[in-house]
C-alpha cells in the first residue's frame, strides 16, 4: 500500500533513506531530536515519518476532541432550541377555530403571478 503525502508537508522535514536509517540510527536519532521528525524515503519516495515520542503525543492530544468545549456547544444549542418552545406553545394555545382557519388559508392554492411582458 502506498500513501501519497502532500508535498508541502514533507518538504519541511529532513529526509533519510531506509538504507541510511539502518546504517546510522544514532545519527537519525539526533536528527529527530533536533527537528522533531524525519522523513524516511524508500526508492526516493516518502515512506515513513520517524518522530519523537513527545511530538507523537502532541499529535494525539491535538486529535482528541475537547469534551468540555463540545459539552458547552451542546448546552448552548439545547438552550436555543428550548427557547423556541414558547412560540410553539402559543400557537397550540390558540382556539381550534383559529388553527383551522390558518390551516385552510395555507392549503388554498395561490393564484399564479403573471409576469409583465
Amino acid at each position: 500500500m502506498s500513501i501519497v503525502l502532500d508535498q508541502p508537508a514533507t518538504v519541511e522535514l529532513p529526509s533519510v533513506s531506509a538504507t541510511q536509517l539502518v546504517a546510522g540510527i544514532q545519527k537519525v536519532g539526533r536528527t529527530v531530536a533536533a527537528h522533531g521528525a524525519v522523513l524516511i524515503t524508500k526508492h526516493d519516495q516518502p515512506a515513513f515519518v520517524l518522530m519523537s515520542v513527545e511530538r507523537y503525543r502532541e499529535l494525539q492530544r491535538a486529535a482528541e476532541p475537547d469534551l468540555g468545549a463540545l459539552g458547552g456547544e451542546f448546552d448552548a444549542m439545547l438552550a436555543r432550541m428550548q427557547g423556541q418552545g414558547d412560540a410553539l406553545a402559543e400557537a397550540f394555545a390558540l382556539p381550534a377555530e383559529a388553527i383551522a382557519a390558518a390551516a385552510v388559508k395555507a392549503a388554498k392554492p395561490r393564484k399564479p403571478v403573471r409576469k409583465a411582458a
